[in-house]
């Protein structure tokens, strides 16, 4: 489907090019922005009908530098609940999209089929990661869509009316980012389901 590739190459795109506006504007989180970024552009690259710009082996360095930073930064005390255990796991699955190869690759579609031996034992330990990401992805989406909506004020003179502001999205808005992270989170879902 080269037009879902492409809608989905060109909302990736927006979403890594939104956080490269909040990493300018914003200047904090400087890390975790700029490996969002690469995440966005990467999977932008990815599902591009028009090919991958870079070379596997610079988005491999890329995702790497971010996975092994932040598995840094657990390590020392940030903790698995935090965002540097997410942002290893979003690095973890761009290196093993890359490596594998998403559903353009190699191994996409139902490659292998009826396999036995080790070729099938690989193909069953692909399909499980993928099946694993995947479900942590779409958790990850459905946790951005909680954080998408507008905040409630309590109308003045009411204690249970609710006024709604409209929305805004600025770099400034927390909503923005959670729009990009549901855009690329949708997406690596997507994909990696693509690799079943």
């Amino acid at each position: 489907m080269p037009s879902m590739s492409g809608a989905l190459a060109v909302l990736c795109l927006a979403a890594g090019l939104v956080h490269v506006l909040r990493l300018v504007v914003l200047r904090r989180d400087v890390l975790g922005e700029i490996s969002y970024a690469a995440m966005g552009l990467g999977m932008a690259a990815m599902f591009s009908p028009l090919g991958n710009p870079l070379p596997t082996a610079a988005w491999s360095a890329v995702f790497g530098v971010c996975a092994g930073w932040f598995a840094v930064r657990v390590l020392r005390g940030a903790g698995l609940r935090g965002e540097a255990s997410h942002h290893v796991v979003c690095g973890g699955a761009m290196l093993f999209m890359l490596a594998v190869g998403h559903p353009a690759g190699a191994l996409g579609g139902h490659a292998a089929h009826g396999s036995t031996g080790a070729v099938g034992g690989a193909v069953a330990l692909v399909s499980a990661t993928a099946m694993l990401l995947a479900g942590y992805f779409a958790w990850h989406a459905l946790r951005c869509v909680d954080r998408t909506h507008p905040p409630r004020e309590p109308s003045a003179g009411s204690d249970t009316a609710v006024a709604l502001r409209a929305p805004t999205l600025s770099p400034y808005a927390p909503r923005t980012a959670s729009m990009a992270h549901l855009a690329v989170a949708t997406s690596m879902t997507a994909m990696l389901l693509g690799m079943l």
